[in-house]
């Protein structure tokens, strides 16, 4: 019997660099069929990403309607990119009546870096740290040893299955609070490397100063600090292996902490929407 070939759409809109990518699976082989990096440094997010998914069907010569599933960058990350890449993943989801792939956008931008790590030689035992600007002074987090990171998929919810690799946290951390557990843990283990990846080390440098530079490992390449489509395919890839598809209403975004509006409804700054009575961000 022939192995059906299986149609798939994944995108991650966590930051003003997204991207997206049509790929096929055929049993255990993944092919990528085409790619399309979108810039969301706009308020036009919705615009963008809908159309840069019509452009990439038309490139891969699909429709809609022949998509098996879509895998979807959950975050944590920009709140309006999210919001925007979530929701619009379950609505199409939803109506073509196919199932969601939840993807950790930290975990994408993470495991580029553990296949750089991978190639170097006898880079020993490292400690990954890949950081996005959370603002408010305060930095969206996943830090976790190499081995461990190389097995995250997405984190579990309630009682929603999820693939995380252990030792290995999904927070929001002040850098001064960061920089005490990364210490702490050099302290622990003296052969212990680290790396740093991600908007956080591009735009506050001196930052990361305060920790040893002679166990850091540093690459130039600067693909490292966004999110490559080929860990974006190869994640959402592993997913589908491993049978992570959710019904559509079940996924939501990763956020971490209250949006503004959130924070602002709270202290009674805002009126209640009048389509969500409490107010609430979905």
């Amino acid at each position: 019997m022939t192995t059906p070939v299986q149609k798939f759409l994944a995108w991650d809109t966590s930051s003003v660099a997204g991207v997206i990518s049509a790929f096929e699976v055929k049993g255990n082989e993944l092919r990528r069929v085409v790619g399309w990096s979108l810039s969301l440094d706009t308020s036009r997010h919705s615009e963008r990403l809908l159309w840069s998914i019509h452009s990439v069907l038309e490139g891969a010569g699909w429709k809609l309607q022949d998509l098996s599933g879509i895998a979807v960058g959950v975050g944590p990350g920009s709140f309006t990119g999210i919001r925007i890449g979530v929701t619009t993943a379950r609505i199409l989801a939803r109506t073509l009546g196919i199932p969601l792939i939840p993807l950790s956008s930290l975990a994408l931008l993470a495991r580029g870096a553990v296949r750089s790590l991978e190639v170097l030689p006898k880079a020993g035992p490292t400690l990954l740290i890949a950081c996005t600007d959370a603002t408010k002074g305060e930095w969206f987090t996943l830090m976790g040893p190499v081995k461990n990171v190389r097995d995250c998929i997405a984190m579990a919810e309630s009682d929603l299955p999820g693939i995380w690799g252990q030792h290995v946290v999904e927070t929001v951390f002040p850098p001064e609070v960061l920089f005490q557990e990364i210490s702490a843990k050099l302290e622990k283990n003296p052969e212990l490397k680290w790396m740093a990846v991600g908007q956080s080390v591009l735009r506050y440098p001196d930052d990361w100063k305060s920790l040893p530079a002679k166990s850091r490992i540093e690459l130039t390449l600067s693909d490292l600090h966004r999110i490559e489509e080929e860990s974006l395919v190869r994640v959402a890839f592993e997913a589908i292996q491993q049978g992570l598809f959710r019904d559509p209403q079940t996924i939501r975004p990763r956020y971490l902490r209250a949006s503004e509006a959130e924070v602002k409804l709270k202290k009674g700054l805002l009126k209640p929407s009048p389509v969500h009575p409490r107010g609430g961000i979905s």
